[in-house]
């Protein structure tokens, strides 16, 4: 766990704005962490909470104050809405996901969609110019809508077999799920150039609920 009271403007704090699953989606990720973990060694995708990004990693020096605000304004009139679980599927050779970009007609999620963009343009005047994730990030037009199982330390030879083993369980988590809650979190390493799987933590600094005011 972090000491949020030392957070203000320190460089070696990362934020983070997520989707949280519902519990049975958050349960099913989580087991499959646990199985990966277990199986293969694999420790990349399990030491985050279950969550969908919706801005990944930002390094700021703005107050905790101002990155809340604009946080406040990004989920303003946004709604709860249903995510589409498209089951598992590989980026690359280095990652497995559960792909919850699309609706049934093979369309975008328009709510999902739209709430990555304003949390990104409200908070991309307070992303410090030295920020290395943000300029790298999928977003906007090229954002793509995922919860993690097997990131940062699945090596290519054995991309095969592990993404083999994550398909055999078929459809993880349930085939919907509503979309409540957004959460922000801070993030420290001891090494952000580095394995920093290896010595992330993290704390929940703040919640929102879609649809309140």
């Amino acid at each position: 766990m972090i000491d949020l009271s030392t957070i203000e403007a320190n460089p070696d704090i990362r934020y983070g704005w997520y989707l949280r699953p519902s519990y049975a989606m958050s349960r099913a990720q989580a087991e499959m962490h646990d199985l990966l973990e277990r199986q293969f060694g694999l420790t990349g995708g399990g030491v985050f909470m279950p969550h969908a990004t919706l801005k990944g990693f930002f390094r700021s020096d703005a107050p905790v104050s101002e990155i809340e605000a604009a946080f406040d304004r990004a989920v303003a009139g946004h709604q709860p809405f249903t995510v589409y679980n498209g089951g598992p599927v590989g980026w690359g050779r280095g990652s497995v996901v559960i792909d919850i970009q699309q609706t049934p007609d093979g369309e975008p999620n328009a709510a999902l969609q739209s709430l990555h963009e304003a949390g990104w343009k409200e908070i991309a005047p307070l992303v410090h110019p030295d920020c290395t994730f943000t300029p790298i990030e999928g977003a906007m037009q090229n954002f793509r809508a995922h919860l993690n199982l097997a990131m940062a330390d699945l090596r290519e030879e054995f991309f095969d077999e592990v993404m083999a083993f994550i398909s055999e369980a078929g459809l993880i988590g349930p085939e919907t799920f509503i979309a409540e809650y957004v959460h922000l979190f801070a993030f420290r390493s001891d090494d952000w150039t580095g394995r920093w799987w290896e010595t992330l933590e993290w704390s929940l600094m703040r919640n929102w609920r879609l649809g309140e005011a």
